[in-house]
């Protein structure tokens, strides 16, 4: 079960179900704010995803947790310990190619979950009323209130709208709506200023007699497709079959990113059959994943929420990695928590908060 008591009359919908907006509906929720989520897809945890695959979990988009702060290293320990892989990755190829090398660095500590990186977000969600299967399509102005149009036609009005979706879809929705509210559009420019990376990926499981690989994660510098090639199996105990995650590199990707699958399916299996051997390019079976926004350059991040308020009473905010100080899990993590203190401390939002249950 992945929501609580359901709220029918919130003060606040989150449009995505990610690591940020996630951590900021549980800090609203912690503080007694009547708070929905909405999500399009069928679980939660956005980038932060696993899959189940003849029931063996696979990470296919952040391949492993990690943190440099205390505070969110205390978030990811509050999951089951039975299910920690220290360290991990501990066998780590070419670490200064990653997505976030400073993860490699003394003082971050870097863990994996056997059942999944999807295992921290489902435990943000624990709490909160998540609804999934909700394609958000449009945010209207109904009097003082945001109206949140689903694509069956059904809207959900309140006084707070959070955007916690990917950058380019977080904007989509909220630059129709709020571009000419007060400070509104310099605040949409700075975001649309920002870049976001692509990332195809292949998902490719062997017979487990296949050659053992002597790495979990490694960033070829010879590659010139890959990016990434995750050892996911080498984080499950007793896998029934091999496992190699592919992501390709983000010129490659968005070279491809409209391509049919089968064409890049095909390049990237090639490239990683000639680092590791004929065999790989004949899994025994294969899926795919199109990341149209896998991640920001590292460094590029606003550092700010915007915080959109229109003249008739209603707000529009964001938050992702994209708005933190770093980018990543823990920037995304830091982002909904503070807006979710901000709007759960405002006055007029103070007033409104349920007595416990």
């Amino acid at each position: 079960m992945l929501y609580s008591t359901s709220v029918n009359d919130p003060t606040v919908v989150v449009v995505g179900a990610g690591v940020a907006g996630l951590a900021c509906a549980r800090e609203l929720t912690r503080r007694g704010v009547a708070t929905v989520v909405l999500e399009r897809a069928r679980g939660v945890g956005g980038r932060c995803a696993t899959r189940r695959i003849d029931g063996q979990p696979v990470d296919h988009g952040v391949p492993f947790l990690h943190a440099q702060s205390r505070e969110f290293g205390l978030a990811l320990n509050e999951l089951d310990a039975a299910g920690k892989i220290p360290g991990w990755p501990l066998r780590v190829r070419e670490p200064r190619l990653g997505c976030q090398p400073d993860a490699y660095r003394p003082g971050h500590r870097r863990l994996a979950r056997r059942e999944g990186v999807s295992a921290f977000p489902k435990h943000l969600a624990s709490d909160v009323d998540v609804r999934l299967g909700q394609n958000v399509v449009a945010l209207e102005e109904s009097g003082n209130r945001i109206a949140v149009r689903l694509a069956d036609g059904t809207r959900i009005a309140a006084p707070f709208v959070v955007a916690a979706c990917a950058l380019t879809e977080s904007l989509a929705l909220a630059d129709p709506l709020t571009h000419d509210w007060p400070g509104a559009g310099s605040a949409l420019e700075a975001a649309r200023r920002l870049r976001t990376l692509s990332s195809l990926t292949v998902i490719a499981g062997y017979d487990p007699e296949t050659p053992e690989l002597d790495f979990d994660l490694w960033h070829p510098i010879e590659a010139t497709m890959i990016h990434t090639l995750s050892h996911d199996s080498a984080k499950r105990l007793a896998p029934r079959d091999r496992v190699l995650v592919i992501q390709g590199r983000p010129r490659f990707s968005a070279t491809f990113l409209e391509a049919p699958e089968e064409e890049w399916k095909r390049e990237l299996l090639w490239e990683a059959a000639e680092l590791l051997g004929p065999w790989v390019s004949r899994p025994r079976w294969c899926q795919t994943h199109r990341w149209r926004c896998a991640r920001l350059p590292v460094g590029e991040c606003l550092g700010v929420t915007p915080s959109l308020e229109s003249p008739r009473g209603g707000c529009v905010a964001l938050c992702g990695d994209a708005f933190a100080l770093d980018s990543g899990l823990e920037g995304a993590y830091f982002s909904g928590l503070s807006l979710g203190e901000q709007i759960g401390t405002l006055p007029r939002v103070r007033q409104q908060v349920r007595a416990p249950q």
